[in-house]
């Protein structure tokens, strides 16, 4: 595919993201809310917990091979469902081992994790089954299939989320067990059809040289993965630790809502990094360089508009009991948009598969995270753990931009705007707390930096109106003739 074909066919991708994002944030705010009345504080409790835990077993099961899949694509040489049926086979078996593994040692692991044997063996069958369906997607959204992956996108998330509903009213007892069923059905399902698709697609093809290759990407990630985990979720287990539940309960909401920022700006990552591969790839240095700069301006007006109506959507949607999350929104925000911005350098590294390096930095920022944590929640209370998160996700960036620039000499991104942009939002955060998060200033603030964001990509957006008035004078004419 040439450069202007795959340059529009990412664009469309990443509409279609932004639709699907919406329509499921839009249903998860609903079920959000209902489920909170048909499911008890304990029961959800442990349906979090179990959902956290089936994420870092997942990790280890399959030997996080599907992080290998964007940049093993640049190599296979066509040869895709070959690859892909290989590491689908490769990754079953080895999760297959680790739960023998399990039911020999499951009275230990049982203690540790705080679940019985039913519950860890119904987590490995989800892992299993779940593995084709992930592997999939990862290939349609290398290849840009954006329409299949929209079909997925607006299936999966509001189905699961009705149905973990559904099954929780249902159920009389451990409604847990709808909870943590429903979320998962859909791509159980689709996980067996994509996992046969794939066998009969690749003729059940087992080449060792495609496994070989993937472990040297995917097995240095899977401490990157992991600590970025723990990066996403110690903040909450800190916070119950020492400060207690309630608190807890209140930093949770104020980042479940703050949370609906990484749901759509990653959806707008998905396409958008196998495209930087490609580019790399073809050597096309200017390209990225002029679009990452419109990228980076959505991602800071999406950062701050949520920021701006968060207390108003907490003040409408929640309980008193939460408004104390307002003050907690803005800082786990601008750590987000720096947690986003660090992809831009991930990216780079990953191309040249500096995995190792990757999770080096991950690692240290985890560490780095529960350190600040530690000392700050016990002195400042459970709100200083958003901003101890704002600080290692800017140490995570700047860590990442360091590896960058020794991989990479040339100029890839525009550092001077991200920069700027950094700055912007941490004066935001600054008046909102000298003027007690003044309503009037984060309005005003909000529509200063949309009509500076319009002015800097003004080149661009008149691009895109001149595209659209043709593309509407044409089918004028088709209409007319």
């Amino acid at each position: 595919m040439n450069r202007i074909d795959d340059g529009k066919n990412t664009a469309k991708a990443i509409v279609f993201n932004i639709i699907s994002i919406t329509i499921s944030i839009i249903v998860s705010l609903i079920t959000t809310v209902l489920i909170t009345k048909v499911i008890s504080l304990s029961d959800l409790g442990i349906a979090t917990s179990f959902i956290t835990l089936k994420s870092i077993f997942t990790i280890i099961c399959l030997l996080s091979i599907y992080s290998s899949v964007n940049r093993m694509m640049l190599d296979v040489d066509g040869d895709d469902y070959h690859f892909l049926s290989s590491i689908y086979i490769f990754s079953s078996l080895i999760c297959i081992t680790i739960y023998i593994i399990y039911i020999i040692f499951h009275r230990w692991i049982n203690v540790l994790t705080g679940f019985d044997f039913k519950i860890m063996s119904l987590m490995f069958f989800m892992i299993f089954l779940i593995n084709g369906g992930t592997l999939l997607v990862s290939y349609w959204t290398f290849k840009n299939k954006y329409k299949l992956n929209f079909i997925y996108s607006i299936l999966c998330n509001p189905i699961s989320q009705v149905l973990s509903l559904i099954f929780s009213y249902l159920l009389v007892t451990h409604k847990y067990i709808g909870r943590i069923i429903g979320i998962d059905i859909f791509n159980i399902l689709f996980g067996i059809i994509c996992g046969i698709y794939i066998l009969f697609k690749g003729q059940f093809k087992y080449r060792k040289k495609y496994i070989k290759q993937s472990l040297k990407i995917c097995i240095p990630m899977i401490p990157h993965l992991l600590a970025q985990l723990l990066l996403t979720s110690c903040d909450l287990i800190m916070v119950k630790n020492i400060s207690g539940a309630e608190k807890a309960g209140i930093y949770g909401m104020a980042y479940t809502i703050a949370n609906l920022l990484y749901a759509v700006l990653i959806q707008l990552f998905n396409p958008w990094s196998p495209w930087i591969y490609r580019r790399l790839k073809n050597n096309e240095i200017d390209s990225i360089y002029n679009n990452s700069k419109t990228m980076m301006s959505f991602c800071f007006i999406l950062c701050i508009g949520l920021m701006c109506v968060c207390p108003e959507v907490i003040k409408l949607l929640l309980d008193v009991k939460y408004y104390s999350a307002i003050n907690l929104i803005a800082p786990i925000c601008i750590g987000i948009f720096f947690q986003i911005m660090y992809i831009f350098f991930y990216d780079i590294e990953y191309f040249y598969k500096k995995t190792k390096q990757i999770a080096l930095f991950s690692v240290i920022t985890a560490a780095l995270n529960i350190v600040l944590n530690y000392f700050f929640i016990k002195k400042f209370g459970y709100s200083a753990a958003a901003y101890t998160t704002l600080i290692s996700y800017f140490i995570l960036l700047l860590l990442h931009y360091i590896g960058m620039k020794i991989i990479e000499k040339r100029k890839i991104y525009n550092i001077k705007y991200m920069v700027f942009l950094s700055l912007f939002l941490l004066l935001y955060l600054t008046l909102t707390k000298i003027f007690h998060n003044n309503l009037i200033i984060r309005y005003l603030f909000f529509v200063i930096s949309f009509f500076i964001m319009i002015f800097i990509n003004r080149n661009i957006i008149k691009s895109i109106i001149a595209k659209i008035t043709s593309i509407i004078n044409k089918n004028r004419g088709v209409i007319n003739d």
